[in-house]
């Protein structure tokens, strides 16, 4: 409905905001879902030349693209994986079963919080831009606490096609809602099976009557009269025992997908068009070489009809052809030799190439948008890089937060109408979301560890560990274990870990046992007891191998190498030292002779 006419009726009434981009909510979605329902909107007729029928034949060999969800389905994982480290501390004790999955879930249906938010309300964020949630509860007949026993609040969502129309209490706060129309899809159900039967529609409207301050509901069926929840004609206005519309409104500003349904449409075709050519052009053909006077039916042809020879004038040499693997071919000695020659494959690489390009572009306008969300909460991140992402990331995470913690306070409205006396949880999403993948993030930890023995600084050294830690770890462990493992990066006595350099410095004289020790992720004590065992090894080495004309000598020539105080050049002395002839009656150097041959 165009925004200049008048609405005759409530249910005709449509927020601004409603037209700015419902031209564009089919492709958006059906980009997203992909799928035959995809292909037969946006596949194109190449032109009048092409029959219907090759039309038909063509779109049932034709690939569909799902680049587009991909790009989006990478996004969502990396902000589901971290539900797992969402905070949701305090509420009732039904709340807490309901985000736990137990007694029917958050839906009624068994979900837990983190799949209703990432299945229902993720994924149509993301594809759409908006979505609504619902905070609802069974009706509670009669006024005492058994009437309740076992209802409580559940939730259910809905698409931004059915969110129609909207006003706020405060416009600094818009999603307070003073008014708003909804639309339901409602499946009615045979009343002796209650197998569901069809799929009806009805408006839903909901709006703070200012004499008593509480919420009415009204529904409508599609002509705007006023019905029941059953669907009978003239059922009156509800009110509920609520001060606040318990509806909330998830928005990112827009969709992730605007900019790439094109670039999916324009691979749907490219592909079509490629694999077309492919099956239908794409063939070599024979070719020889004749003398076209001697062509044509203008001349006499060489055999009648009836397979005798014509008699008298020139015969004409034009006639079908037999080709194939098995079959032979004369050709004249000055002629060209017969041969097959086929299509150029320039036009379908062209054509690939293209394909490879809009398939890389998809991705990267995907996360160019997720980027342009990052700008909102830090005005630096101008370019797509991972600092972006990662900021985009985490606006999308302070959107969902945002949105529960009005989930949870909804909720607990229901549950007692006394303000001061409900108890309502706290929601608490993590900070940091990343898309990068494990490889990634060990090569930026390598190139990180390279530097902290670069930097003098011990405070230095510990926060290049924290982030070094960040980069391995965070998404992968929880908020609280990668900030105990903070705590002992602080705690430490030692700035690195690394083998190699610890023992070096120890063997130098450089660092004591009890760090070195530590530094390598023993036991704080372990040194002790390596330090005992090391003397019990040096005197069963020394017992076994030394004789008592030998104990003279470095212990370290006979293996022993704790008992020797220059361990690495003991062998070397020992050697050069039997080798000088300074006080022998011979100045002939006693080296090893030949071995004996028995």
């Amino acid at each position: 409905m165009p925004l200049t006419d008048t609405p005759t009726r409530i249910t005709d009434s449509r927020h601004p905001s409603y037209f700015a981009g419902v031209h564009e909510w089919e492709k958006w979605r059906l980009t997203y879902r992909g799928g035959e329902e995809f292909l037969w909107r946006y596949l194109e007729e190449f032109s009048a030349r092409e029959t219907n029928e090759d039309f038909v034949a063509r779109r049932a060999l034709t690939p569909i693209p799902g680049f587009a969800k991909t790009a989006i389905n990478e996004i969502r994982n990396s902000i589901f994986q971290r539900m797992a480290d969402v905070v949701r501390r305090g509420g009732s004790e039904a709340y807490q079963n309901a985000i736990a999955g137990l007694q029917g879930g958050v839906d009624r249906r068994g979900a837990t919080m983190n799949s209703f938010i990432g299945k229902s309300v993720l994924e149509e964020l993301l594809v759409m831009g908006r979505c609504g949630v619902f905070v609802d509860m069974p009706i509670v007949e009669g006024p005492t606490l058994a009437d309740a026993q076992g209802k409580r609040p559940y939730l259910y969502t809905y698409q931004i096609e059915d969110i129609l129309s909207w006003s706020a209490t405060k416009p600094e706060d818009p999603n307070e809602f003073q008014s708003l129309l909804l639309r339901d899809t409602c499946i009615s159900y045979d009343h002796r099976t209650m197998l569901p039967l069809d799929t009806l529609q009805r408006y839903r409207m909901l709006w703070i009557d200012q004499s008593t301050g509480l919420v009415n509901l009204q529904f409508y069926d599609l002509d705007g009269k006023e019905i029941d929840r059953d669907g009978n004609v003239g059922g009156g206005p509800i009110q509920l025992q609520l001060t606040r519309v318990p509806f909330v409104m998830v928005d990112i500003g827009d969709s992730l997908i605007k900019d790439v349904c094109q670039h999916q449409i324009a691979l749907l075709n490219l592909g079509s068009s490629d694999v077309n050519y492919a099956l239908k052009s794409n063939f070599p053909f024979y070719t020889e070489q004749r003398d076209n006077r001697a062509v044509g039916h203008h001349l006499k042809q060489a055999a009648n009809e009836d397979g005798t020879a014509t008699s008298g004038g020139q015969g004409a040499s034009d006639r079908d052809v037999k080709v194939g693997v098995s079959q032979g071919r004369y050709y004249d000695m000055q002629a060209e030799r017969p041969g097959f020659i086929h299509p150029s494959p320039e036009p379908l690489r062209a054509s690939i190439t293209l394909q490879e390009k809009l398939e890389n572009d998809v991705r990267k306008l995907v996360m160019l948008a997720v980027v342009n969300l990052g700008t909102r909460t830090s005005a630096e991140s101008k370019q797509m890089d991972n600092q972006g992402l990662e900021a985009g990331l985490s606006f999308i995470g302070l959107v969902l937060e945002a949105a529960e913690r009005r989930i949870a306070d909804y909720w607990s409205s229901y549950e007692d109408r006394v303000e001061t006396r409900r108890n309502v949880a706290t929601i608490k999403y993590p900070d940091r979301y990343s898309l990068k993948s494990d490889k990634d993030r060990i090569e930026e930890a390598d190139e990180l560890s390279d530097l902290i023995q670069s930097v003098p600084s011990r405070t230095a050294k510990k926060e290049i560990q924290k982030v070094v830690v960040t980069k391995l770890l965070s998404g992968h462990v929880k908020v609280d274990t990668l900030q105990t493992i903070y705590d002992e990066i602080d705690e430490a006595e030692f700035t690195t870990s690394d083998p190699d350099v610890i023992i070096n410095a120890k063997e130098a004289g450089l660092v004591g046992e009890r760090v070195a020790s530590m530094a390598l992720g023993f036991p704080e004590n372990e040194y002790l007891q390596a330090r005992e065992d090391h003397v019990e090894r040096a005197i069963r080495v020394a017992e076994a191998q030394a004789s008592v004309d030998e104990q003279s000598g470095d212990p370290a020539a006979r293996g022993v190498d704790d008992l020797s105080v220059d361990p690495a050049n003991a062998g070397k002395a020992e050697k050069a030292a039997s080798r000088n002839t300074d006080l022998k009656l011979s100045t002939k150097k006693p080296v090893r002779g030949k071995g004996k041959t028995k």
